[in-house]
C-alpha cells in the first residue's frame, strides 16, 4: 500500500498505527505544530491515531500521499518526520510539505526528503509544477526550498496553523518541474 521510497539516508514510507506514539510526540511540541497548518499543540496519541487511520483509508481514492521518514536501518530505523504531497482540491497543482523532528535537524534531512518528493512527483505522478509554501517566521524551510529550487511566487496570504492557534503569513513558492 503506497510507495516506499529509499534515499541515501531515508525510507519514505506509508504511515502505521504503530507510528503514533511517535508522531505525536515529535509533531506535537511547538516548535513543529506551529510552523504547520493542520498539526495541534499538544497531539494526543489518539489524534495522531485517527491521522493515520484517515491518510491510510484515502489512498486507494487519491493520489494525495503522506508518508513517514525515517532513517534507514543501518542508521538505527528511527521515525525522523513527515513528507508529503499532495493536491488540495482536484483542480488544484501538485503540492510539498514536510516536517523534521527536533532531534535530527541540521542534518539536511529535510531537503534529502523534499527532493525525494520532487523525483516522485516528476516520476511517478508527471507533474509539471509543484508548489509549497512557509510561514514568514520559518526562513530555514525557506532555504530548504530554495536548495530543491523552488523560487518565490511573491504570493503572500495568511493561513490558519492549528499549532498556534492563530493565523501566519505564508510565504508562496514554485518549482518547474520541466524546467528543473
Amino acid at each position: 500500500m503506497g510507495p516506499r521510497i529509499e534515499t541515501g539516508r531515508l525510507l519514505l514510507r506509508p504511515p502505521e498505527m504503530s507510528d503514533a506514539p511517535d508522531i505525536a510526540r515529535h509533531a506535537g511540541e511547538y516548535d513543529i505544530a506551529k510552523m504547520t497548518m493542520l498539526i495541534p499543540h499538544p497531539y494526543p496519541v489518539p489524534a495522531a491515531e485517527m491521522w493515520v487511520l484517515m491518510r491510510r483509508a484515502g489512498w486507494a481514492g487519491s493520489a494525495n500521499r503522506h508518508l513517514i521518514v525515517q532513517t534507514r536501518e543501518a542508521d538505527g530505523g528511527e521515525m525522523c518526520g513527515m513528507a508529503g504531497i499532495f493536491r488540495r482540491s482536484r483542480d488544484s497543482e501538485w503540492e510539498i510539505g514536510y516536517w523534521i523532528a527536533k532531534p535530527f535537524w541540521g542534518r539536511g534531512l529535510a531537503t534529502e526528503a523534499g527532493q525525494a518528493l520532487i523525483d516522485y512527483a516528476r516520476n511517478e505522478l508527471a507533474a509539471p509544477v509543484v508548489t509549497a509554501g512557509h510561514y514568514d517566521d520559518n526562513p530555514a524551510s525557506g532555504r530548504v526550498l530554495e536548495k530543491l529550487g523552488f523560487r518565490y511566487t511573491g504570493k503572500a496570504c495568511e493561513e490558519f496553523s492549528l499549532g498556534r492557534l492563530a493565523k501566519a503569513n505564508c510565504l508562496g513558492m514554485r518549482m518547474d518541474l520541466a524546467a528543473a
